[in-house]
């Protein structure tokens, strides 16, 4: 099985959240069918999505059904074994995530799931260029780090890889 890290996009499909990924949901049905992969994630993903949730709500969506949805999603994250959530108390994580910040990219969360994603997985797929491109700098720049680079790779090139 191949460990493919998810970056919070990825995710909001199975909230009820539509992404700005034409067909995800679709393709992301297909790619699970091959059971081939085992998905990774990080709690702060799912903090991003219970945050984009809140604002859909305070900006009138129905409260009632993205709840149920939401927890619908957390339970199905936790029973399928296609899915599996990462640690976040791990101190190299913490070590990766500040040294991405220092690099330039200020996000909190999107350092800690890349730095997740390089320790826990083999592909990371993620929209976020500019994250992808203080990860291959990061990887330049040292010499002897103590993790190897992994497949960045965005939604469309994992999806057409695998088709």
């Amino acid at each position: 099985m191949i460990k493919v890290y998810l970056d919070t996009t990825l995710l909001m499909p199975l909230f009820g959240l539509e992404p700005s990924i034409p067909n995800l949901k679709k393709e992301f049905l297909e790619i699970l069918e091959m059971n081939g992969f085992t998905f990774r994630f990080s709690v702060v993903s799912i903090i991003e999505i219970k945050w984009q949730v809140i604002k859909l709500i305070r900006l009138g969506a129905n409260a009632e059904e993205l709840e149920k949805k939401f927890s619908q999603a957390l339970i199905s994250l936790k029973e399928d074994e296609r899915y599996n959530q990462t640690d976040l108390l791990d101190s190299k994580i913490n070590d990766f995530s500040f040294e991405f910040r220092k690099l330039g990219h200020e996000d909190y969360f999107d350092t800690v799931i890349a730095s997740s994603a390089l320790w826990e997985s083999e592909i990371f797929i993620t929209e976020d260029d500019p994250l992808k491109e203080v990860i291959r700098y990061y990887f330049e720049k040292n010499n002897n780090p103590p993790v190897k680079l992994i497949k960045l790779l965005s939604w469309r090139e994992f999806f057409e890889m695998n088709k």
